[in-house]
């Protein structure tokens, strides 16, 4: 993961490439444990700034949500999905801040607007590349 950022000032934007499981699988019969290498050309990122109010920004690809015609939603759902990466920076957020609750870490007040790129493409997010012998 590498940390970039633009200049704005309390802007905080990481960027984590994708990786190809070699050999294993997180949820098989290895027990979590995997051979795997990342590929720099493929990456996805998240960016956080600080904003009036707490927002969820959607990507303006992969979080549609005006569409050129029915047809084209319907081809879109059906090739795609329902989802995209706004119910990922949701959940995100969800599961911190039930994590500091729990563990009693005090946040500091304030909002901020989170957003994501990718060009990992589509449908190849949960892919497994395995080889075996």
């Amino acid at each position: 993961m590498t940390a970039e950022g633009d200049g704005t000032p309390g802007c905080i934007e990481n960027r984590a490439y994708a990786r190809v499981g070699l050999l294993g699988n997180p949820s098989d019969v290895y027990f979590g444990r995997t051979i795997s290498f990342s590929l720099g050309n493929f990456w996805s990122s998240v960016r956080l700034e600080p904003s009036k109010d707490l927002v969820i920004r959607p990507h303006p690809k992969h979080d549609l949500v005006s569409f050129e015609s029915l047809h084209h939603l319907a081809t879109r759902l059906q090739n795609e999905g329902y989802y995209g990466g706004v119910r990922l920076l949701m959940a995100i957020c969800n599961v911190f801040y039930r994590y500091c609750s729990e563990k009693n870490i005090a946040l500091k007040e304030g909002n901020f607007t989170l957003s994501y790129e990718t060009n990992i493409p589509r449908q190849v997010v949960c892919a497994n590349f395995t080889f075996n012998s």
